[in-house]
């Protein structure tokens, strides 16, 4: 597995310009005042802001990008209402992104920028795509795309890039990405991780309602891209871990507050059930009587603690229909997944402290508009008023979200 260590997006939505972490590697995004290098996305990372200052918009750009890898330009354009619909009003230049994606524990890492323009005969174009391959400090193109020539370049390890055979291919697919094309090829194993990771990402804005009536004769791996798959999601884990699926519920179920345990009635092939035994009561009751909070937290339960769990996980806003013991619960368990996680890595939308105070600043980038309406972001520890607080030892409690967000 490995982790996404950055991204910078130009002219989607609000964001004319911003960068996350390590960016490209000859646009490694500085700001302008500050000077400040941005460092490299962790395990877990958090977005925080006041509505509107674009944290889903950069959630968005992702899904936007996996939306042209899976089905192409056009879809991915359409599905959010058009090019016009998405292109930063005033922007100049092509709608483009990038990615840098690192193998964990090796020096092996990828670059993925993509740039898609606008015809006169009004459809979207792919106008070039660049997949550079970096080894230590050196990096190096495995291929590029322009105007419907697309360049290979395979090295083997101990190849110089000047004696590497160049190979050109006719390739007039404007509509589709290079990338979702590509071979995976054995020199280049974080090309197949950066692959699944634009294949199997998960962002899960999860309600409550799409686990009543669960329906489990669908199984799916994960839960699908807007958290509306839970009946999927169960229908896999129980048929993954078939006769063992009674310790991975029990597994589950000390993570919710007052669930002694889990039992499933597998009696029924196509539609097993679930039932959920209350501290103090002697009848289980089914999932579609628990609270609202407990069926959100079993979701993320289930997502964090699957033995093969997608390799970026995205929960936007999970603090709400979550009381403080919840927040605290799903916290731990965040803390138990991905401080020393290989597998894979979360990033999260908040508006509640308590999120932030578990994280170091470095990991918290703040959202926020200028004057002109776009979007602009800051880690939080390169924030003056953060770095007095965090000289003082102090948390990024509610004092400093409401100073951030209220005052200003």
């Amino acid at each position: 597995m490995g982790v996404l260590e950055g991204f910078w997006v130009r002219n989607f939505k609000s964001l004319k310009q911003v960068g996350l972490g390590t960016c490209f590697p000859k646009f490694v995004y500085i700001d302008d005042e500050t000077r400040v290098l941005p460092y490299h996305l962790n395990s877990t990372t958090l977005f925080i802001g006041n509505n509107g200052t674009g944290k889903s918009s950069a959630l968005d750009a992702f899904s936007f990008v996996s939306d042209c890898y899976r089905h192409g330009v056009d879809f991915a354009c359409l599905k959010r209402g058009g090019y016009d619909a998405i292109y930063s009003h005033g922007g100049k230049g092509s709608l483009s992104f990038g990615f840098h994606y690192r193998q964990n524990e090796e020096l092996e890492a990828v670059t993925y920028a993509l740039s898609i323009a606008f015809a006169k005969n009004k459809f979207p174009f792919i106008e070039s795509e660049l997949l550079a391959y970096q080894r230590g400090k050196e990096s190096l193109p495995i291929f590029f795309l322009q105007n419907g020539m697309r360049s290979i370049r395979y090295l083997a390890p101990d190849e110089q890039i000047g004696t590497a055979e160049l190979t050109k291919i006719e390739f007039t697919d404007y509509k589709n990405l290079g990338l979702a094309s590509l071979q995976s090829h054995p020199k280049f194993p974080v090309l197949a991780s950066l692959k699944n990771l634009l294949e199997n990402w998960v962002l899960s804005s999860f309600t409550s309602g799409s686990a009543r009536g669960l329906d489990f004769s669908l199984p799916r791996q994960h839960e699908s891209q807007r958290g509306m798959n839970l009946s999927g999601l169960m229908g896999y884990v129980l048929k993954r871990y078939g006769t063992e699926n009674k310790t991975f519920f029990q597994r589950i179920a000390s993570f919710l507050p007052d669930v002694e345990t889990i039992l499933v009635d597998s009696t029924q092939i196509d539609k097993p059930r679930l039932a959920f035994k209350m501290l103090g009561t002697k009848q289980p009751i089914p999932i579609t009587h628990l609270s609202e909070g407990i069926i959100r937290l079993f979701a993320y339960t289930i997502l964090l603690e699957e033995d093969d769990p997608a390799p970026l996980i995205i929960l936007e806003e999970p603090e709400n229909g979550l009381d403080w013991s919840s927040r605290a619960n799903l916290i731990d368990q965040i803390h138990h997944v991905f401080d020393h996680s290989q597998n894979a890595q979360l990033i999260m939308t908040t508006h509640h402290h308590d999120f932030a105070d578990s994280l170091h600043p470095s990991q918290v980038w703040v959202f926020e508009k200028n004057q002109d309406g776009f979007t602009v972001v800051e880690r939080a520890s390169d924030a003056l008023v953060l770095q007095e607080m965090m000289e003082g030892n102090q948390p990024i409690d509610s004092y400093w979200f409401s100073k951030r967000f209220e005052i200003r």
